[in-house]
Formats: C-alpha cells, sequence, structure tokens
C-alpha cells in the first residue's frame, strides 16, 4: 500500500511538473529548422513589431517563442533549442531576444 502510494506521489509530481513547464498557447513556436542566414540572429529582431519578428522567423523555419509581453511572463519549457529565438516585448515591440 505505501508503495502504490508513492508511485502515485511521484506520478502526480511529474505531471504537476511537466504541466507547469509545458509551453500555453500564448507561448508559441515557430518550424524546428534551422536557419543558416546570419539575417535571423537573435539581435536581428530587436525593434521590430510582434508581427513582424513572429513574420520573419516563421518565413526562415527559425522556431521562436514569447517569454514576456509588457508585464506579462509566460511559461516556458527549459529545454534548450540553440537555433530557437526568445522574444521579450514592450509595446508591441521586440526590446529583446535570445537564442535558446
Amino acid at each position: 500500500m505505501r508503495r502504490a502510494l508513492g508511485v502515485v506521489a511521484v506520478f502526480s509530481w511529474v505531471v504537476a511538473w511537466v504541466a507547469c513547464g509545458g509551453d500555453g498557447d500564448t507561448v508559441s513556436s515557430g518550424g524546428a529548422k534551422q536557419s543558416t542566414t546570419s539575417d535571423t540572429s537573435a539581435q536581428s529582431y530587436v525593434g521590430l513589431t510582434k508581427k513582424e519578428a513572429i513574420a520573419k522567423a516563421e518565413a526562415t523555419d527559425t522556431p521562436w517563442r514569447i517569454l514576456r509581453e509588457d508585464k506579462e511572463v509566460f511559461m516556458a519549457t527549459q529545454d534548450f533549442l540553440e537555433h530557437r529565438v526568445n522574444f521579450e516585448i514592450d509595446n508591441g515591440k521586440v526590446t529583446k531576444a535570445t537564442n535558446g
């Protein structure tokens, strides 16, 4: 009986951990292909509008996600994708972009 309760507890913890770390509807990502042009470096997105940045990433099949928009911070997975671009947006424009 104790063992069964322990298994249930661990399973519940894993489900909760995955649920908290998963991408929501707002934190979305584009394609998974790697872009090889230097124009798609993370810094090249700074200053673009949210719509322009997303369109640019999707045009080059660069994975992307929004980590923060104005004062709202979104949950994100902790996996590291070297070519994914993470956006921080203020007043409709990308103010910070990083890879990972």
